[in-house]
């Protein structure tokens, strides 16, 4: 039965209470907020069939529906142009398809991160993305966001992990893509469309991905040099050297990178020392961790980056042009009198910049950096930040020319805007 009035909020909470019962919806908390929208009521479906019946109730009451799981990436990219229905995915965790001899595992997408690998590591195996807050993020989070961590540098994105997926459509039909095998590459390549793509096109419901074996050891290096310009020198040259770190991370201030190499212990030794041998050519002062100190110097990273509050740039460069990038950095958040602090993936040109003081200011130094690094061919995007300041200056700036491309999938999935209206790439 259609809502005689959809802009009745209690008509809304009645009508998906008397289809899917008073456990699976329920009125919204300040928790629930995008921005300063809030949703009029939550759906928390248990299955794959239910969630595609709530959208298309959705898409024919014409109500904006907008995906999350643990809620650590809310206030990524644009906020949504409108909110009726915030989707719960944390009640689907169907039980892991871990096929542990061909090294792949299919996960539910509301399960989190860390209890996904505490079940593969009984077979010694995990997936290899190390997001922040990866004990709330969810499966299917962080696939739409396409998030990844310091071992990028060596597994990849979610996108180079990912080989199928399952999804709720916007017109009550569930779908697959991809396999099961590594081998399978027939067809269109849904499984990384989604990738990235903010929930604007569709509600992944379960992925497949590739594995890896747990290394038995880590050895994280530790250099501090005096500059941007030798940082990111001794970037390039780690990243040419025969080593094979899993994390090649940049920190400043203090200006530093942080060396992983997680392998056999042996190994893992003996390209730590080779490593730190190497730094100390290059004149940077050096220490090898091991352990808790290893672990603790990567919770505090994470924690320097992603849990101070402010705002966070995504800028991505050239891996050649780090060094202008950091002195950049450095440059214009001193002529705006703007705290910073900024870390990332040194060898493959992305940082993460964090900015905090007077919004007017922060917006200055966005829309300065943004006019540099595009001017190199790179780009810096508003990960996260207040409304206001979203609101100043565009999260996501020029995509490109595939954003018309981008309109045409958006309409061919999605064609009355039901999905996170607005908040995909380039405002979909």
């Amino acid at each position: 039965m259609a809502l005689r009035d959809p802009g009745d909020t209690n008509a809304i909470v009645r009508a998906a209470t008397n289809r899917w019962g008073s456990d699976a919806a329920r009125l919204p908390t300040d928790a629930d907020r995008v921005g300063d929208l809030a949703p009029r009521v939550v759906l928390e479906p248990r299955d794959a069939a239910t969630l595609a019946q709530t959208l298309q109730w959705a898409d024919e009451e014409r109500l904006a529906i907008v995906p999350r799981g643990g809620g650590t990436k809310l206030t990524w990219g644009t906020d949504p142009s409108r909110l009726d229905v915030m989707l719960s995915m944390t009640r689907l965790k169907a039980p892991i398809d871990h096929c542990a001899g061909d090294l792949t595992a299919t996960l539910p997408s509301g399960a989190m991160l860390d209890a996904v690998n505490l079940v593969l590591g009984r077979e010694n195996q995990w997936l290899p993305l190390d997001p922040a807050g990866s004990d709330r993020a969810t499966v299917g989070g962080i696939i739409a966001t396409n998030d990844s961590g310091p071992r990028r540098q060596r597994y990849g994105t979610p996108r180079d992990l990912i080989i199928g997926i399952e999804m709720a459509l916007v017109d009550g039909r569930t779908a697959k893509a991809g396999g099961r095998v590594v081998k399978n590459v027939a067809g269109y390549d849904l499984s990384r469309l989604l990738c990235g793509s903010f929930g604007c096109l569709a509600v992944i419901t379960s992925a497949t991905f590739k594995l890896a074996p747990v290394p038995p050891a880590s050895r994280t290096v530790v250099a501090t040099v005096s500059d941007a310009r030798r940082l990111g020198a001794l970037a390039l040259a780690i990243a040419a050297a025969p080593l094979n770190p899993s994390a090649i991370e940049l920190e400043s201030p203090p200006t530093r990178l942080m060396l992983r190499f997680e392998t056999t212990l042996a190994s893992a030794e003996q390209q730590a020392a080779a490593a730190s041998d190497l730094c100390a050519r290059h004149e940077a002062a050096t220490a090898i961790l091991r352990d808790g100190a290893e672990t603790d110097a990567w919770r505090e990273y994470e924690a320097r980056l992603w849990r101070t509050p402010g705002t966070l740039v995504k800028i991505a460069v050239l891996p050649a042009d780090v060094a202008d990038a950091l002195e950049q950095v450095e440059r214009v958040t001193a002529s705006h009198a703007v705290d910073y602090h900024v870390g990332g993936r040194a060898a493959l040109g992305v940082l993460f910049l964090r900015l905090s003081g007077d919004l007017d200011k922060q917006s200055a130094v966005v829309a300065t950096l943004r006019r540099d690094v595009t001017a190199r061919g790179g780009s810096a995007v508003l990960v996260a930040a207040e409304s206001a300041l979203k609101a100043r200056i565009d999260p996501w700036g020029d995509v490109g020319d595939g954003f018309q491309m981008m309109r045409a999938v958006k309409a061919r999935f999605d064609p009355n805007g039901t999905l996170s209206p607005g908040r995909g790439p380039g405002g979909l």
